[in-house]
């Protein structure tokens, strides 16, 4: 079996030591079009006029148009800047998506593998445009340190775990040793101070503004500011609870200081995820990492979006303010024992890759391919 990926840096070690099974693709337009020379791919001039404003790469540079404008709020909102990077990627991801489509149909179907990096945002969304038959991987950063996931179907809230809690309570059972014992920690763009926190709060992580968990996968709040309100809502409805928020360590602007200060709603942006969780009565995540780590240390969760953990018994899902707001006052209820431990047992032993982009094991493509045989199979 052969691999073949883009030249994300992310993806650089895979195929390293066996780099004759693995081609990857440069994805700058001046390399696509060498390529695309290469393969004899006539009238590349008009190819590169049409690309410019190819309406059919709309939808899949829209993800990273998005980010930027997020993420870069100040920038991308000039047109000067915006238009030419929207005309850029639009150009790349369609001059890319002949060339992919080319070398697909140059391998049979059963003898190439596309190794994808996450897969919501181009150019790697790029493979999943093409019409073929090829076997298409899904790898991202999994839920505990060193680990990844590894997937056929997608990451995340796309990925294969099953979403019923019969599946892991019929699995053979796992124990408290078998689960993980570390959670990820995660460095702060940011410096901010430590706080004291009260004994008893509901504990709210946020993501960052431009994840594409969010986008595509939160029917309800799209935006950090939708889920500040919910909690700003909440706060004024129950003055008795405290409401404690952690905004994404990796995210560069804070929203602290933008609402009006509460007494019962307070920032640990300084503080450890680690220890917020430990320490909260109840976690409330869209569908967070911290969601999968909460679980880890037998804490209540729920989740206003669509998450690879959404497990009846494991997890409680609202998908409006009274389904949140019935769980909020149920504080009795906490996630079913065996079921956690199943569930946690069969991620840590079965479903995660145990490895990371930086350090991956010698026979990681022996590896990959027997998740490929395992889903075929299935």
């Amino acid at each position: 079996m052969k691999f073949l990926k883009l030249d994300r840096s992310v993806m650089r070690n895979f195929g390293m030591t066996e780099k004759n099974r693995v081609i990857t693709v440069r994805t700058n337009i001046l390399s696509i079009i060498i390529n695309l020379y290469r393969n004899k791919v006539p009238n590349i001039p008009s190819l590169v006029v049409f690309g410019i404003n190819d309406s059919s790469c709309s939808e899949l540079i829209a993800g990273n148009v998005y980010r930027k404008q997020v993420d870069y709020p100040k920038i991308f909102k000039l047109r000067l800047i915006n238009k030419p990077y929207i005309l850029y990627k639009t150009l790349q991801a369609s001059l890319l998506k002949r060339l992919l489509k080319i070398l697909a149909d140059n391998n049979k179907e059963d003898e190439l593998t596309f190794l994808i990096f996450n897969g919501s945002l181009s150019p790697d969304n790029i493979f999943d445009s093409i019409k073929t038959n090829h076997r298409r991987v899904y790898i991202e950063n999994g839920f505990f340190p060193n680990t990844l996931q590894i997937d056929c179907c997608g990451v995340n809230a796309a990925n294969s775990l099953p979403r019923d809690a019969g599946y892991y309570l019929n699995l053979p059972n796992y124990g408290v040793q078998d689960l993980p014992t570390k959670v990820q920690v995660r460095k702060l763009k940011l410096s901010y101070p430590f706080i004291q926190l009260p004994d008893d709060y509901i504990f709210f992580p946020f993501q960052i503004p431009s994840d594409q968990q969010i986008r595509v996968h939160s029917r309800w709040i799209k935006t950090m500011d939708d889920f500040m309100d919910l909690i700003i809502s909440f706060a004024a409805k129950y003055p008795d609870k405290n409401f404690v928020i952690k905004e994404h360590p990796s995210f560069k602007q804070s929203i602290v200081g933008k609402y009006p200060p509460r007494k019962n709603i307070l920032f640990a942006n300084g503080n450890s995820t680690e220890d917020l969780i430990k320490n909260a009565r109840l976690v409330i995540t869209l569908n967070s990492t911290v969601g999968m780590e909460a679980l880890l240390f037998g804490k209540p969760v729920i989740t206003l979006a669509d998450a690879c953990y959404n497990v009846d018994g494991l997890v409680r899902h609202a998908d409006d303010t009274k389904k949140l707001d019935e769980f909020i006052m149920d504080e009795g209820w906490l996630p079913d024992e065996r079921l956690r431990i199943q569930f946690l047992g069969y991620i840590w032993n079965q479903y995660l890759f145990h490895g990371y982009f930086n350090n991956l094991p010698s026979d990681t493509l022996l590896k990959i391919e027997d998740i490929v045989k395992c889903r075929q199979d299935a």
